[in-house]
């Protein structure tokens, strides 16, 4: 990862075409050598809006999308092309005139490759809103800004959702916990663990009992119950409402039972500090990562050091716009 890279605002440009986000691409061909050195010269490359993972054959695609998402999957000319439910775009070892890029010639220029692949997603997601992105707030370093971080993206974008993803939320104001609350907090459970789509109503339902809108704490036993599916189907459900600019996780260290939780968010933000304790612990975490293997998480991480200062503040504002958020 490159730090200094990360703090700055992530918008990407190819031959002048310029996107907010990074897309995920796969990449499947029998000529493992094309594939790698194709892997390697995008991943690389920090100008170009793509995040590249290569596959060995349909089966660890198949197994790859399970748990996770592609944007977009480029396949050798030839294999067969099951429902990936992800947008396929052929390889082709030969020029072939080709209209709408449903093949493309696989050795031509990778910067070529690079600005095709990129313009026929910008076209496919330009009425995408940006209110569908999915942040995960995270450290493994205490006292470093996680949860005013979170709070501060969320009280930019007004029409956000902020989840309490801790151990002990601090931030949320226990006497709203009447007997009515409870009930409806234990509705609310139980729908996320049985993915029943009646929670939107209840979340209205906890905003009109605490007045906090767009806003609910996890209990920390409850939070042991949950899977990674069921986090990933209360984003989607959420990313679905079309209500809200940011839903933001804000997690703590012991409330995550499995960090590959956080590859199913759009962007991973890991706050951090510059004493010699959490260096040490951020070398730790960075091992782990490492040890997992999960390179689709590693490229969603942006090591960020936040401004000592309230989530409302003007400096915290600041920094949400610097750092591109």
């Amino acid at each position: 990862m490159h730090d200094e890279h990360n703090l700055k605002y992530d918008r990407r440009m190819v031959k002048g075409v310029i996107t907010l986000q990074e897309y995920r691409i796969g990449i499947c061909d029998s000529d493992t050598g094309y594939v790698v050195g194709f892997m390697e010269y995008i991943n690389m490359n920090n100008e170009i809006p793509l995040r590249v993972s290569a596959f060995s054959g349909v089966e660890a695609i198949t197994e790859y999308l399970e748990y996770n998402g592609l944007d977009l999957l480029l396949l050798e000319e030839g294999i067969e092309k099951k429902d990936f439910k992800v947008k396929v775009v052929g390889l082709s070892n030969v020029k072939k005139i080709n209209e709408d890029n449903a093949l493309i010639y696989k050795y031509q220029s990778t910067y070529k490759i690079a600005e095709i692949i990129t313009h026929l997603l910008n076209e496919d997601n330009q009425n995408i809103k940006m209110s569908s992105y999915v942040y995960g707030i995270y450290s493994p370093i205490g006292r470093s800004g996680k949860t005013s971080l979170a709070r501060g993206i969320c009280n930019y974008y007004s029409e956000s959702f902020y989840i309490g993803f801790e151990e002990y939320s601090g931030c949320f104001n226990k006497t709203y916990a009447s007997s009515r609350y409870k009930e409806i907090y234990e509705r609310f459970m139980y729908y996320l663990i049985s993915e029943n789509l009646l929670i939107t109503e209840t979340i209205e339902e906890l905003y009109e009992e605490t007045g906090l809108k767009a806003f609910i704490a996890l209990d920390y036993m409850d939070l042991k119950q949950l899977e990674r599916k069921h986090i990933k189907w209360l984003a989607e459900v959420l990313r679905e409402a079309e209500s809200y600019k940011r839903i933001v996780f804000d997690i703590g260290i012991g409330a995550m039972s499995d960090i590959d939780i956080m590859s199913d968010m759009d962007k991973v933000y890991v706050t951090v500090l510059n004493d010699k304790n959490s260096i040490n612990k951020l070398g730790m975490f960075k091992a782990l990562l490492a040890d997992k293997k999960n390179v689709l998480l590693e490229q969603k991480i942006n090591y960020v050091e936040v401004p000592g200062t309230e989530y409302d503040s003007k400096i915290m504002r600041e920094f949400i716009i610097r750092s591109g958020m």
